[in-house]
C-alpha cells in the first residue's frame, strides 16, 4: 500500500481535494505507474517473500531481492524474482526499494547518505521494518534534493516519534513524497486477534509440556538460534552460572 501511495502521488492529490482545489496536471506531474518498474526487497524472509508475491500482479519490469539466504530455484521461478549478489548492485537498478529486514548490529543505520547515494536517482524507499535501519536526517536530505522521490512507512526511530521528528514533514521538491504513518501496519483489529491466538497457543504448548511450538514463533529455542532471520550468527554459548 505504501509503495502505491508514493508511486501514484496519492497524498498530495488528496490534500489538494481537501483544500478545495482541482488541478489534475499538478497532481499528475509526480505520478507514475508501478507497472514496468523495477522493485527490490532488502531481505526475503517471510515478509519479503510475501511482498514479492503481491507485487507480481502489478506487472513490474523486474522483481529483485538481496539476502544472504537465497530462495529455492522453484520459488524464484514461481514468483518471477531474481537474487542480486550485492545490495549496492540491487539499489542501482531499482525504482522502488522496500526494506524487510530485521534490526540488528549489521542493519542499524544501514541506509545512510553513502548507501542512499547509490540508489537510482528519483527512486522511492519504503521502510516497514524498523526505523533505525535508516538514518533519518540522510533520508530527509535525499528527499529534499530529489535524489529520493519519496519515503514512506510506519516505523520510526525513536518511537513514539517526537513532534519535531524530521520525517514528519520531510518533502521532495514537488512538495510531496512523504507517506509516513504511526506504527500501525501490524496493529489492525484482525492482527490483534491473531496475536492473542498465537500467544494462547504458545502458553498452552509450554504449560502442557508439549513444547510443540510453531517454527515461525521461535527466535531462540533449546539454547540456540531457531531462525536465521536476525543475521548470520554463531551458536549461542551457555555461560557457567557459577563463573558468571
Amino acid at each position: 500500500m505504501t509503495i502505491l501511495v508514493l508511486v501514484r502521488n496519492f497524498v498530495p492529490a488528496h490534500e489538494m481535494i481537501e483544500q478545495g482545489r482541482w488541478d489534475v496536471a499538478e497532481a499528475a506531474k509526480n505520478e507514475f505507474d508501478l507497472e514496468g518498474k523495477v522493485v527490490g526487497t532488502v531481505a526475503v524472509g517471510r515478509i519479503g517473500e510475501r511482498v514479492l508475491r503481491r507485487l507480481k500482479a502489478f506487472d513490474c519490469k523486474e522483481l529483485l531481492y538481496y539476502d544472504y539466504q537465497p530462495l529455492s530455484p522453484e520459488k524464484e521461478k514461481e514468483i518471477g524474482c531474481r537474487r542480486v549478489d550485492s545490495l549496492e548492485e540491487m539499489l542501482a537498478q531499482c525504482d522502488v526499494v522496500t526494506i524487510n529486514c530485521p534490526l540488528h548490529e549489521k542493519t542499524k543505520g544501514l541506509f545512510n547518505k553513502d548507501l542512499i547515494a547509490k540508489m537510482k536517482p528519483g527512486s522511492w524507499l519504503v521502510n516497514t521494518a524498523r526505523g533505525a535501519i535508516v538514518v533519518k536526517e540522510d533520508v530527509a536530505e535525499a528527499l529534499k534534493s530529489g535524489h529520493l522521490r519519496g519515503y514512506g512507512g510506519d516505523v520510526w526511530f525513536p518511537q513514539p516519534a517526537p513532534a519535531d521528528h524530521i520525517l514528519r514533514t520531510a518533502k521532495n521538491p514537488f512538495g510531496g513524497g512523504n507517506a509516513m504513518v504511526p506504527h500501525m501496519s501490524g496493529t489492525s483489529l484482525d492482527a490483534q486477534k491473531r496475536y492473542a491466538l498465537g500467544t494462547k497457543s504458545i502458553l498452552e504448548s509450554y504449560l502442557s509440556g508439549k513444547f510443540d511450538y510453531k517454527p515461525e514463533d521461535l527466535i531462540v529455542h533449546g539454547g540456540d538460534y531457531a531462525t536465521k532471520a536476525y543475521g548470520e550468527r554463531a551458536k549461542l554459548v551457555k555461560k557457567d552460572v557459577a563463573g558468571a
